[in-house]
């Protein structure tokens, strides 16, 4: 492992404590309330989405397999929002 591979591993990992501790913070105060849930659900698909990307390495990779990587994680928190959306909409 090169020395800049190794600067952007510290710089990716740095960044999903980061977005893992501000969606907690965010989660913790949110009262289930829906912009902070959205906020939330924003900040766990970034997380997924540099998982996919850095550490599975397929940021060079134009493939199906890295679509389908990056719309699951989409797919289901769309559906988590909006079974949100629908609670407190109607309940």
């Amino acid at each position: 492992m090169s020395r800049q591979h190794r600067e952007r591993f510290a710089a990716t990992l740095a960044l999903l404590l980061t977005l893992a501790a501000g969606g907690a913070f965010i989660g913790g105060l949110s009262g289930g309330l829906l912009v902070p849930v959205a906020t939330v659900l924003v900040l766990a698909y970034a997380k997924g989405r540099l998982v996919v990307l850095d550490f599975m390495e397929l940021r060079e990779s134009a493939g199906p397999m890295r679509i389908a990587l990056l719309a699951w994680p989409a797919l289901m928190l769309s559906l988590a929002l909006a079974r949100i959306v629908a609670t407190t909409l109607f309940a």
